[in-house]
C-alpha cells in the first residue's frame, strides 16, 4: 500500500499558501501576470491538495475476489478531499451574503470534481483498475479529465481565498507568495501552448507500453502516474476555464485551439491501441486479467474509452468554452455600454452581439461535427484494413488449398 500522508501534510499548508496569489491588496492595481498569479494560486492550492491523494494501494492479486467488491481506504485521499471540501464550504458562507442563486452551479460542480477524484481513487474501481486496462483507463479520464473540468468550471479561487484563516494568510503566505519567481512560474504554466503540451504529454508518456507496465508493477511509478495526470489536468482545464478575458487570461481562439488540441491527440491514441492486432500491455496479465477478459478485448476496449469518451469529454469542454466566451462578450457589452473602458476594444464596425452569437453558435455546431467527422473516417478506415486482412488471408487459404491438391495430383500419378 502506497500513502502519500506525508506530502497531504506539507499539501495542507501549500494551498495556503498559494492562495495569497489571488488575494487583492489594498492600493495595487492589476497587470496581466500578476493577476495571473493571483488567481492561479488557489487553484493551484486544491491541486497540490489533491494531487497529495492521487496514488492508492495497488495489489496483485491474480483472481477477483468476491463480491462485494473491498473498498481501498487512503487516508491521505480522504484527508485531502475533505479538507478541500472544508475549506472550499468556509469560503463559501463567509461569501454568501454577496451571492445569489447563480452561483449554485459552481458549487455543484466543485463538489462533484471531488467526487470524481474519489471515485477514482477510494473505491473499488481503483482495485478492478490494477487488473484491467479498459477500468484503468477509465480511471485515468475521471482524474485528468472530467475531475479537473469540473472543479476549474467552479471557479473556486474567491472561496478558497476566503476558506483560508487569516493567520495562515498574513504569516505563511505572504512572504512566499512575494516572490516574483513564484508569480513568473504561474505566468509560464498558463499559456497554452505550456499547459497543452504537458496535458498531452502526459496522457502520450504514460500510455507508452514500457512505461505503463513499469507503473503498473512498480507502486512508486504508479503513484507518479496520477499525480502527474491530475496535476496537468488542472492546469489545462484552468487555463481553459480562466474566467478573466485577455490580457489577463489567453484568448478564446486559443482556449478553443486547446480544446480542440487535446480532442485530437486522443484520436490517433485510442485508434492505434483499439486496433493493434498483438498485445501491448502485459502488466495486467502478470497481475491477472480478471471475470475472463481476454487481453486483445480489454486494450481493445481501453482504446475505445480513449479514442471516443475521451474525445467526447473535450466536445463537451469545447462546447462550454463557447458559452463561456459568449458570456464574456455580452458582460463586456453591457460594460462598455454604461461608459466603462474594457481591456480589449472591439472593432465598431464589426457586427453587432447577435452576430456575434450566431457566429458563435456556428462555431458550437463545426466543432461539435469535426471529432465525429474524424471518427468515422478512421472507422472506415479500419473496416478497411480489416477487409484487406481477411482477403489476404482468404488468398493465402485458397494458395494452400491449390499447393495440396497439386501435391495429391502429384502422389497419385
Amino acid at each position: 500500500m502506497v500513502h502519500g500522508f506525508e506530502l497531504c501534510g506539507f499539501a495542507g499548508y501549500l494551498p495556503m499558501a498559494l492562495a495569497w496569489l489571488a488575494a487583492p491588496r489594498q492600493g495595487s492595481t492589476m497587470n496581466p501576470t500578476r493577476s495571473m498569479a493571483r488567481i492561479a494560486a488557489p487553484i493551484g492550492g486544491v491541486s497540490m491538495l489533491l494531487i497529495s491523494s492521487a496514488a492508492l494501494a495497488h495489489g496483485d492479486s491474480a483472481s477477483p475476489p468476491a463480491w462485494p467488491l473491498p473498498w481501498p481506504f487512503s487516508l491521505d485521499a480522504v484527508v485531502a478531499i475533505a479538507l478541500a471540501a472544508f475549506v472550499y464550504q468556509r469560503g463559501i458562507k463567509s461569501l454568501r451574503f454577496k451571492r445569489d442563486g447563480s452561483h449554485r452551479g459552481r458549487e455543484v460542480a466543485f463538489y462533484a470534481g471531488l467526487a470524481c477524484i474519489g471515485l477514482a481513487l477510494i473505491t473499488p474501481l481503483d482495485v478492478i483498475a490494477e487488473h484491467l486496462f479498459a477500468v484503468h483507463q477509465v480511471q485515468h479520464l475521471l482524474l485528468r479529465g472530467l475531475a479537473p473540468m469540473l472543479l476549474m468550471l467552479a471557479v473556486p479561487s474567491g472561496p478558497l481565498i476566503a476558506g483560508l484563516p487569516t493567520s495562515l494568510r498574513r504569516s505563511v503566505l505572504v512572504p512566499l507568495m512575494s516572490s516574483r519567481t513564484v508569480r513568473a512560474a504561474f505566468a509560464l504554466l498558463a499559456r497554452p501552448l505550456v499547459s497543452t503540451a504537458l496535458y498531452i504529454g502526459a496522457l502520450y508518456f504514460w500510455q507508452i507500453p514500457e512505461v505503463h507496465n513499469q507503473a503498473l508493477l512498480l507502486s512508486g511509478w504508479h503513484y507518479l502516474m496520477h499525480v502527474t495526470m491530475l496535476a496537468s489536468g488542472l492546469l489545462f482545464f484552468w487555463t481553459v476555464f480562466d474566467p478573466r478575458p485577455a490580457p489577463w487570461g489567453a484568448t478564446f481562439p486559443a482556449r478553443l485551439g486547446m480544446a480542440s488540441a487535446a480532442i485530437f491527440a486522443n484520436i490517433p491514441l485510442g485508434a492505434l491501441i483499439t486496433f493493434k492486432g498483438t498485445v501491448t500491455y502485459a502488466a495486467y496479465d502478470k497481475l491477472g486479467r480478471w471475470w475472463g477478459v481476454t487481453p486483445l478485448e480489454d486494450e481493445l476496449l481501453g482504446g475505445l474509452v480513449i479514442w471516443i469518451l475521451a474525445s467526447m469529454m473535450g466536445l463537451v469542454a469545447a462546447l462550454l468554452l463557447v458559452r463561456l466566451w459568449g458570456r464574456t462578450e455580452e458582460q463586456q457589452d453591457q460594460r462598455r455600454v454604461r461608459g466603462f473602458q474594457t481591456p480589449v476594444k472591439r472593432d465598431m464596425s464589426a457586427p453587432g452581439p447577435g452576430h456575434a452569437a450566431q457566429a458563435r453558435r456556428r462555431l458550437g455546431w463545426g466543432l461539435a461535427l469535426v471529432p465525429a467527422v474524424a471518427f468515422i473516417a478512421v472507422l472506415v478506415l479500419a473496416i478497411w484494413l480489416n477487409w484487406q486482412t481477411k482477403g489476404d488471408s482468404l488468398k493465402q487459404v485458397r494458395v494452400k488449398g491449390a499447393t495440396s491438391t497439386s501435391f495429391d495430383k502429384t502422389n497419385k500419378s
